[in-house]
Formats: structure tokens, sequence, C-alpha cells
């Protein structure tokens, strides 16, 4: 399956119109968004990691075999992102989860830390559109017990606070937990059957 970079933007103006159907993973800037993206599409290089948390504040859009766009939206939470960057970030976001193609929203949550007020700010607004998939990433610097507990405890606070889930999983991007059942709950998207191993374009990337 072809996998590659298509386009990115940094104002709603920008915003590319495609034919397809679109999940979208939404995070903390420190999060491990970018690992786990690359993880799921079988590409070490495909989304950029910044060494600075907050470092890119675009949405990017990617393609996986011309039938699925799996969008990159920029990282939110970090206090040294430029003034001026951060006021572009609200308004892009904003314009882009209204768009009707999108069919997932991946709200990505350090299976680590708790909530932040900003964290629930986010997930009710994700949430007035679509059910979320929430992602506890790192779940390896946790024992299994301890995840177990987290998602127990995490679904008991969205339930709480009226926030429809349908789906929390644990996942690393180090030693793999949850890739695979994540990427066939990506794929499952699809227009059309498609086989499960991801073969990417090298020549795409960023």
């Amino acid at each position: 399956m072809d996998v590659r970079y298509v386009t990115s933007a940094l104002q709603a103006e920008h915003l590319p119109t495609f034919d397809f159907p679109e999940v979208a993973f939404v995070g903390r800037s420190n999060v491990g968004k970018s690992s786990l993206i690359n993880a799921v599409l079988n590409h070490n290089k495909l989304a950029r990691h910044g060494r600075t948390p907050g470092q890119t504040q675009m949405i990017n859009f990617f393609s996986i075999a011309q039938k699925l766009i799996l969008a990159d939206l920029p990282g939110y939470g970090f206090s040294a992102i430029n003034k001026d960057v951060a006021a572009q970030w609200q308004p892009l976001v904003s314009a882009y989860i209204e768009r009707p193609q999108i069919k997932e929203f991946l709200f990505l949550v350090d299976s680590r830390r708790e909530l932040t007020d900003e964290d629930w700010d986010l997930a009710f607004l994700l949430g007035r559109n679509l059910p979320l998939y929430i992602l506890l990433t790192k779940s390896d610097k946790l024992s299994r017990q301890a995840v177990q507990t987290r998602i127990k405890k995490l679904r008991e606070e969205v339930t709480a606070k009226g926030v429809e889930v349908k789906q929390i999983r644990a996942v690393s991007s180090l030693n793999k937990e949850g890739i695979d059942a994540l990427r066939a709950d990506l794929l499952a998207h699809m227009p059309e059957s498609v086989p499960s191993q991801i073969v990417t374009d090298h020549h795409q990337s960023i």
C-alpha cells in the first residue's frame, strides 16, 4: 500500500479538499504523536519529530493508498510557542474539525499524565462531532497492571463528564503495543478492502 505526504496547511484558508475519508491525530505537543504516526504507517521519517515540543504548527496531510487521508494536527499546550503562531492554532484547528469527511478523531493522551483543563476543553470540542478514540501513548513506561488501571480510571472520568468515547487503547511506538490493532481500525475507514501491509514510498516523505 502506498503511503505518502500530500500537503500542509498553516491557515484555515489553506486547508485542502479531498474526496476521501479522513482520520485526525490530535494531542499535546509532547505526547509522542509523530512517533505514533510513523509506527502506524511503518515509516520512521514520514511524520517529523521536533526537538522542541510544539515546533510544528501546521496540519500535515498524508495519503494511504490514495483512499484514506491521515491528518497530523499541530500539538498544543506548549508555553514556549510564539504567541503569533499560537494565535493561528485555534482558528486552523476549529475550521479543520468541522470537515464532514472526518471519520475518526484520535485523541492522544500521555498514559502517565492526568488530563488538564485544556485537554478536557479539546475533548469536549471534538466530542461534539464524533465519539473519541482515545490513545494512551507511551504505555511502555507503565506496568501492564498500571495501564489497565489508567484505562479504567479514564473511562470513568469521560463517562462522568459526558464525553462520548468509542475506544480507549494503550499504545507504544517503542514496543509496538496496540499498533497493529490501531492500524486495522484506521484501514477499516477505507472505502474498499485493501491489504493490511503498508509499503511506504520513501521518495514522498517530508
